[in-house]
């Protein structure tokens, strides 16, 4: 059974809070003894240990307040971000579903369980929680490895786990959110600057994952940082053009043609020329 750490904090409250019961022990102690013999010293050394006694008393009180205070922001803290969260999630749903212009604040609040109060407690407006959601869904760091395609794997394309994928994002109910935030880029100029350069990173990290499986099938070795070629630019294009029409246009249809199968397949030529 692993042994639960000691909280630092209400360590050093429950010493200070003995060496202040001691000190004022050892005054009393002191204080009686001296008294009998020079009663001026002993009144100065009992004074000195009281004033020392009481000084570690506050000490150890302010600690236990910062430890408290400290746990309190915390557990704050985490109420704040969850609140968040599920306002996040709510919008994706709702933006999705009914479009951000027939999205209303009340809507999302009340798909996330929560009031108007609480949602403007957290964004400015509708606009925020926009661009707010842009940010968390297309602003991923470089490095993560989620970005990379389901089924891309050193030998090639499993078209299989490829397939499933995309059948999984076609009945996504936030299948059209990536529509959302291009429309909604493009109707808005004020915010189209920051919605351009969102896109732009999600566009590098599919060239850059085009450039690893290149190098990986030309050379057998796999690559850090790699510098996406013109060709794997156009390669990347392809791929994105791909996915929208094997997800959007196919689930409209259904036509076999424009089907995940089909866009699978498709991918794994591209990414074997």
């Amino acid at each position: 059974m692993s042994r639960h750490e000691p909280d630092p904090q209400e360590t050093i409250g429950a010493a200070t809070r003995a060496l202040a019961d001691a000190t004022a022990a050892l005054t009393r102690m002191i204080g009686s003894h001296v008294n009998q013999v020079v009663p001026e010293v002993g009144e100065a050394l009992a004074a000195s240990l009281r004033e020392a006694s009481r000084g570690l008393a506050d000490a150890s009180e302010n600690v236990a307040k910062r430890a408290g205070t400290g746990r309190a922001e915390e557990r704050r803290r985490e109420r704040v971000d969850r609140t968040r969260a599920d306002l996040l999630d709510a919008a994706a749903r709702v933006i999705a579903a009914q479009s951000y212009e027939g999205a209303s604040v009340g809507d999302i609040a009340a798909e996330a369980g929560y009031t108007k109060g609480a949602l403007y407690a957290h964004f400015r407006s509708k606009s925020d929680v926009m661009l707010a959601l842009a940010r968390e869904r297309l602003g991923i760091a470089l490095e993560s490895p989620e970005l990379d395609l389901p089924g891309l794997t050193d030998d090639g394309v499993d078209v299989e786990v490829l397939a499933a994928w995309l059948a999984a994002a076609r009945e996504d109910p936030r299948l059209l959110l990536q529509l959302e935030f291009l429309t909604y880029g493009l109707r808005h100029p004020d915010a189209a600057g920051e919605l351009a350069e969102l896109h732009v990173r999600s566009f590098e990290l599919a060239a850059e994952q085009v450039a690893r499986v290149r190098l990986v099938q030309a050379h057998g070795v796999a690559a850090g940082d790699v510098v996406p070629t013109q060709d794997d630019r156009d390669t990347a294009l392809a791929i994105i053009s791909v996915l929208n029409v094997a997800t959007l246009e196919g689930k409209l249809t259904g036509s076999p043609d424009m089907s995940p199968a089909a866009g699978a397949r498709i991918i794994a030529r591209l990414l074997a020329d």
